[in-house]
Parts: structure tokens; sequence; C-alpha cells
């Protein structure tokens, strides 16, 4: 009898103990394998890179926008700039950097080319809020010396010689000439006035004549050079329309020519 109750007894025991083990061993059966998700590699920059390359986009346009103000300053600044259509122009406003530039100059440890350079930049600017002589980039120095210095009159002043027709097969040319000249940006030039030419030019039964003609148009300047002796002197070419100023009757090429040609203009000592 006592028998048959431990038989029932163990019966009963591994029957609730089934369940129970049953349960324990699914949790901790491992989760089903997930295959990672490869569309995270095309996903948009993170929003740090994004602004990384904002700000460099910003850099770059105010160096841009302050080194061009710099160079037009070297040369206008005690200057009054000669309009197109008016006697002068506006004075240029000075391009504002951008705010958190000096935060990161206070903080520059690398070498990295384009924030070294725009710290630079910004001590040239700090410089000229303050009243101080602004300190010009190294590579600046050199190339603007002879734009900051003062211009006389005289030097405006343009030697025309020989300038043929842009016409085809005209036979009109441009032998001695003189124009005034001012610079407008870098090394492009515009004629201040009109200026005066001697051509020679065919007439409509074979021969040639001389006539006085007015011309107006641009040029640029080419190189710097002396002279035997040590003048020193600039030349330029030009581009202008002439208006003959006497009777056309007698002449094959009209009124009005097309020229190119080349000008000398003299320079004071340094």
């Amino acid at each position: 009898m006592r028998a048959g109750r431990t038989l029932a007894y163990v019966a009963l025991m591994a029957g609730f103990a089934s369940p129970v083990l049953a349960q324990s061993a699914d949790s901790v059966v491992p989760p089903p394998f997930r295959l990672p998700d490869i569309s995270a590699g095309t996903s948009e920059p993170s929003p740090d890179a994004q602004d990384t390359t904002a700000r460099a986009a910003e850099l770059q346009r105010w160096m841009d926008a302050f080194t061009e103000w710099l160079e037009w300053s070297a040369e206008w600044t005690n200057r009054r700039e000669p309009g197109w259509f008016t006697s002068s122009r506006d004075r240029r406003q000075k391009p504002q950097p951008p705010e958190w530039l000096p935060a990161r100059c206070a903080t520059l440890l690398d070498d990295d080319d384009q924030l070294a350079s725009a710290c630079t930049l910004l001590a040239a600017w700090e410089d000229d809020e303050a009243g101080r002589p602004i300190r010009l980039p190294p590579a600046a120095t050199a190339a603007d010396v002879e734009n900051r210095r003062r211009v006389t009159w005289w030097e405006h002043i343009h030697a025309d010689l020989m300038w043929p027709a842009m016409q085809w097969q005209s036979s009109v040319y441009g032998v001695i000439g003189v124009h005034a000249a001012t610079t407008v940006r870098g090394r492009f030039e515009v004629f201040l006035a009109p200026g005066a030419m001697l051509l020679n030019v065919p007439t409509r039964n074979g021969a040639r004549v001389w006539k006085i003609a007015a011309n107006y148009g641009i040029g640029y300047r080419l190189l710097d050079f002396r002279f035997p002796g040590g003048r020193p002197a600039a030349l330029h070419v030009n581009l202008a329309k002439a208006w003959l100023l006497s009777d056309v009757a007698d002449v094959v090429s009209g009124r009005t020519t097309d020229f190119v040609g080349l000008s000398i203009s003299f320079k004071k000592d340094p």
C-alpha cells in the first residue's frame, strides 16, 4: 500500500515538473537571427556633417569677398572711384566675417589651410575695425604695393601707335593717337573720355587720305617694363571704336571703324 502511494506521488510530481521544465527551456532559446539593415549606409548625412559643409562654404564666400574688398580698399581708400555714368561710385561696404569665426580662431590648434588663411584675413579685418593700418597677408602685400601708391594724372595718358582695323580687308590704320584710361578692376581699364587718332584710310578712287577720328573703348594692361634709361612704363592692348570727324564722302570704310591696338603709358619711379 505504501509502495503504491509512493509511485502515485512520483507520477504526480513528474507531471507537474514537465511544463515548468519546458517553459525554462524555452526561455533560454536565443532569439531568431536578424540580418543587418543595409539601408543604413545610404542614409542622409548627419546634422553635424551638414553643418561642417555649410560652414566651409560660408567661410570661403567671406574670404573671397573680403580679399576683393582689400584689393579695392588698397586702391581707392584715399580717392574717389570713378563711375560709368557718374563722377564717382559709392564706397564699398566691408563684408562681415561669420559670427563663429573669432571663437574658432582663438582655439586654432591645427594647420588647416582654409581656417589658417581665414584667421589671417580676420586679423586684417579686426585691424581695420580698430582703426589700425591693415596688416595684409604676405601674399597680398607684394602684389598690391603698386595699387596702394598714389597715381598722378599723366599716368592715365596713353600713347597709341599703329592700330589696325578689325574689319576684314578694310585697309584702315590708326597711325598715332592718344587717350586717357583708368583701371576699373585688376588689369582691366576703360577710356576716361574719347581719345584722338590720326587715321590713314583708302578712298573711292584708289588713293589714301589722312583723317582725324575720335575713339572710345576698353583696355587691358599686359606688362610693365622700362625704356632705355630706366623710365618705367606699361604696355596695354585696347579695343576701341573710332568715329571720323571730317567728311566721309570720299572714303570706302564709312564713318565708324573698330580697332585693336597697343598703347604705352608712363609711370613715376617707385
